[in-house]
Parts: C-alpha cells; structure tokens; sequence
C-alpha cells in the first residue's frame, strides 16, 4: 500500500469507501426490494390480504408542473393553488479570480432565471419523508418534490428502484410539506425547508389554519433550534423519521424557492430577520476574518489545511468549525466579519447572514465547482472571489467537463491563495 495511505488515516478511510460505496448502495438497497416483492406477490397469491396499493407500487405518472395539474386534474379533486413569484430572469456579475480565465460554470449562470412560486392545496394528497409529493389520482408532483437521483435514470425508473415498503398514516387535518430532500444537511434545511414555511405565509394562507408541518427529521441541533425560532410549536410538528409516509385530509404544499441556486430577496431577508440576533453586539460588522474549516467533514477536505492556516493566520483570520455553534451564533459570527475564506461547503451557507461588501472567497475541487454561493453572494451584494484547488491543467480550463465528485477533496496553491487575498486587499 502506497505511503500516503499509510500516514494519512483520513485519505485511507475516503479510498476504501469509494472502492466499496458502489457495493454496498446495491446491498442496502436489497433488503427493501425483496420486502417490497414478497408484499406484492402476497397480495396476489392471498387475495383476502389487503394492503394499501399506494404503499406497494411507486406513482403512475410524473407530473412536471403542480399548477398544470391542478388547473387540467386538480379541480375535480378540489385542487386549488395560489401564486406568489412571477418567473424573472436575474443577471449575475461574473465572479473575481486568479485564474486566467473563469471557470465554465460561472459563464453559463451570467443569466439566471427564477422560476415561479406558488402554494397548493391538494386534499387526500401524499407525501414521503424525502418531501416526495403525490396527488390522489398517483401522480408524482415533480416540481414540488426534490429529487437527487442518479441522472442517468428517469424520474420513472428511479422511483421504481427507490420506493420501499412503509407504513402509510392518515392524518385528519391540514398538513403543510415543508420535507425536501437532502435537509439532513445544513444547506438544503436552510434554502430549502425553511423559506417553504415563509412562502406559506406570502401566499395568504392563515398559519393558525395548519393543524401540522411535516419535516424530514428534526433532531439536529440546528433543526430544532430553527423551528423553535419561527415559533413552531412542537406539538404541530410531524417528524419523517417516525411517519415516514402520509395522507392528509389536505396537503398544503409550497414549490421549492430554491429551484437550482435561486435566492429571491424575500428568501434571504426571511432568513436574515428570523436568526440574527437583534441586540448583540457581536452581530453587527466589526472587521473579523474567518477561515470555515471543513476539518470535522468526513469528505471534501482541504488536504494542506495546516498550511493554509498558518498563511491565514499572519492575515489577522480566526478558524472557526461552525458545528461547535447554535444558528443565532452562527448569523452573529457572520454578520460581524468583513472577509471570509472557506471550501465549498454547507458552512458557506452561513453568507447569507454577512454585511453587504463583505469579501467571500471560496476554495473549489476542480472536480466540483457549484455556483449556489456566488449566486447568493450577488443577491446579497458581497465581494466574491473564487480559486480552485491544484490539479492538472486540463482540469483549471473554463470548459473542463468536470465529474461533480461532491467528495472530491482539495489541495490549495498557497501562492493562488495569497494572490487572491492580494486581489481581495485583504491585506
């Protein structure tokens, strides 16, 4: 075993990981399908057992559009829906760098188009703990259901491979979806969960009217002390983790504000008015620079962290590893910083809560460069600039057809660094 394996615990575990996650995604996946097989085959072969169809078979149709289905199908269920955001097309200014040249992504996103906002009300609807929604008449609701699925799968195939035999609860109110997939993860529960609560709220839909607010899980630190803070009380909330497949008497089900890296001014004033706090010094701009480790992420690391640091620190910034904090501490940090350095990543997340003209520059993997942060960065008129790890030099050109290996970890050019910091004046 070569030597980098040897010395560096980290680096060995990640390898054997991905020589054997390919192996082990089909094995976790087979108990589910033969759980789901016998079931079916049960049905047929004992005709007196009944089990729900909706909890054997995934939907029957993929519905590309809510709004299209509730004015063709909907009404005949007493579908109705209300539209908040027009669709508008918002220029983005193209990022700072380094670089030679910028990077591809950037180029394509110079124009970046919101999708429209709306909220649903679907009766005898359903909905999985992965915020998939369905309408009585089993059709898959796609643009209201996030969906991270293996791309080169359909929607329809994906959904066959993926569904799993779970208890179907009915519930006898009004249930507002606020479950999205991927809200595990800080950023997903922030753009995403989170902004479906407020979207609610735009949309004239009495709050008090919502007998519960379905959500993936609320057992992190930071999904409980979210929820807290909107004033959810705990006895409305359905948590996906306990239920993880339910009918309402009705759904209340808002779009998805984020749609693909959109950010609409009422999503980051939503957020900022909910979670920074309003009389603490330490929220207000005071010129801290922060460096965001990812040291405790069990992937996408920066390998020469050390040596970064050590660079950082003789330009007066402070490490700080975000999980060790609550939001409100997190919202406060942010907000009193005048330059922040980061690899990509959900602490990232956290901009949203910076002073406008705050410096953000963040670190790629040339494997993985997403644009989510330099959109936010606009919409909030910050400073962004941008600098990929090392790599080959086919991997740095604008059009480099990169793997999107969210995994990938990242080795910073000290002088691309410095460079940067230069072109920043963070001096």
């Amino acid at each position: 075993m070569s030597g980098r394996f040897r010395f560096n615990p980290y680096r060995r575990k990640n390898w054997i990981k991905s020589l054997f996650r390919p192996a082990w995604v089909v094995l976790r996946r087979l108990p589910h399908q033969f759980r789901l097989l016998a079931a079916r085959t049960a049905t047929h072969v004992l005709p007196f057992l009944s089990i729900d169809p909706d909890r054997l078979y995934p939907p029957s149709q993929i519905c590309p559009s809510t709004p299209e289905w509730v004015s063709k199908t909907g009404q005949q269920f007493h579908a109705k829906i209300s539209l908040v955001d027009a669709t508008c097309t918002v220029p983005n200014p193209l990022p700072k760098t380094a670089h030679e040249n910028i990077r591809h992504q950037f180029l394509m996103d110079q124009a970046y188009v919101y999708p429209e906002t709306f909220v649903a009300n679907i009766p005898c609807g359903r909905v999985t703990n992965r915020g998939f929604v369905m309408t009585p008449n089993r059709q898959f609701l796609q643009d209201v259901s996030t969906y991270f699925h293996d791309p080169r799968k359909t929607t329809t195939t994906a959904l066959s491979h993926d569904w799993r035999l779970k208890p179907l609860t009915e519930v006898d109110g009004r249930v507002a979806v606020l479950a999205t997939e991927g809200a595990n993860l800080y950023y997903h529960w922030l753009f995403q969960l989170l902004p479906r609560y407020e979207l609610i709220r735009r949309a004239g839909i009495g709050l008090g009217d919502i007998d519960h607010y379905y959500v993936n899980s609320h057992k992190s630190r930071f999904q409980l002390e979210t929820l807290a803070l909107l004033g959810i009380e705990p006895s409305k909330i359905i948590d996906g983790g306990q239920v993880p497949h339910l009918r309402a008497r009705e759904l209340i089900v808002p779009s998805v504000p984020l749609g693909g890296g959109c950010f609409r001014p009422w999503v980051t004033e939503f957020l900022r008015d909910s979670f920074i706090p309003k009389n603490r010094t330490d929220a207000r701009p005071s010129g801290r620079r922060l460096y965001i480790s990812r040291a405790r992420a069990g992937y996408r690391r920066v390998l020469n962290e050390e040596e970064v640091v050590s660079l950082l620190l003789r330009h007066q910034f402070e490490v700080a590893e975000l999980e060790e904090l609550s939001v409100q501490e997190q919202a406060a940090a942010m907000a009193s910083c005048e330059a922040i350095v980061a690899p990509h990543g959900g602490g990232l997340s956290n901009i949203v809560f910076c002073s406008p003209g705050t410096k953000i520059i963040e670190i790629f993997s040339p494997e993985l460069v997403a644009t989510y942060f330099w959109k936010l960065s606009n919409q909030l008129h910050l400073d962004y600039y941008y600098l990929l790890g090392k790599g080959s030099p086919a991997t740095l050109d604008t059009d480099y057809p990169q793997s999107w290996d969210a995994r990938e970890d990242i080795e910073v050019d000290l002088e691309l660094l410095e460079r940067t910091l230069t072109l920043a004046n963070v001096h």
